[in-house]
């Protein structure tokens, strides 16, 4: 039956190729290089977030950059309102400035769940920029062959005494066939009941610093019906020159100038 034997050659070479770039990388790896994807070692971004809901939509132009993955200084450009509010991490410490009343804020631990201005984001979601990779266990649930790409999907459980919010995620990531470069696609947070909370979806895949990443961020909270935040980028920069001292408690003070 040559159309079955078709078929099942076909089948086949697809599993055989999913394979071969599994092997390439490990679980682990996986989700290291996914969640580098957008910051590498070190990297200058320009962007725009727009938060959504039933009543109302609210845009900013924001500038971040980011080193290690520990550091991480964050200014918003526009509205003209919102303009010089700096977010400002250094380890597991986080400051806001507020330029309206000249005042640094130091982020509790009590505030950290609570939203980074207004969108869907936490401060915790900035401070835990590397918490997928150390603070939960991976495993390989599935892989899919697409035209250019195998596609991962991934379960992370918290290792024990894990200091996380999450009780469980799952993630999807792509490692493209032309360069082996890895690409975060969704993420879905579930709470420790196993609720969903929010989906992040990753798209609008292109070239940009010269790495291939995903251009578009969207995080859909799974309870509050019509509301969501999209990021898009504008500028990627990475593996810039950036000293320690780029990421200052006078820095932030001065609302990023």
């Amino acid at each position: 039956m040559p159309g079955v034997k078709s078929v099942l050659t076909a089948a086949f070479l697809l599993c055989a190729a999913a394979s071969a770039s599994a092997a390439k990388f490990t679980v682990d790896e996986l989700v290291d290089r996914a969640n580098k994807a957008l910051r590498g070692d070190s990297s200058h971004a320009r962007l725009t977030m727009t938060i959504q809901t039933p009543d109302w939509t609210r845009t900013m132009d924001v500038e971040g950059w980011n080193k290690k993955r520990t550091m991480a200084f964050i200014v918003i450009r526009a509205p003209a309102k919102d303009r010089g509010e700096t977010t400002l991490r250094r380890g597991d410490e986080m400051w806001l400035w507020l330029p309206k009343v000249e005042r640094a804020i130091k982020i509790p631990p009590t505030m950290m769940h609570s939203a980074w201005e207004g969108s869907d984001f936490t401060y915790e979601d900035i401070v835990k920029a590397d918490s997928i990779v150390k603070d939960y266990t991976h495993k390989l649930l599935s892989t899919r062959k697409e035209k250019d790409r195998v596609v991962y999907r991934i379960e992370s459980i918290p290792k024990p005494d894990a200091p996380v919010v999450w009780g469980k995620v799952i993630s999807e990531a792509a490692v493209y066939d032309a360069d082996d470069s890895v690409v975060p696609l969704k993420e879905e947070d579930y709470s420790e009941r196993g609720e969903l909370i929010r989906t992040m979806t990753l798209s609008d895949i292109k070239m940009m610093g010269g790495r291939r990443v995903p251009l578009r961020l969207e995080c859909v909270p799974a309870k509050k019906p019509g509301k969501k935040t999209v990021l898009l980028y504008k500028e990627l920069d990475f593996d810039i020159p950036l000293k320690d001292s780029f990421f200052s408690y006078q820095r932030l003070q001065r609302g990023g100038r």
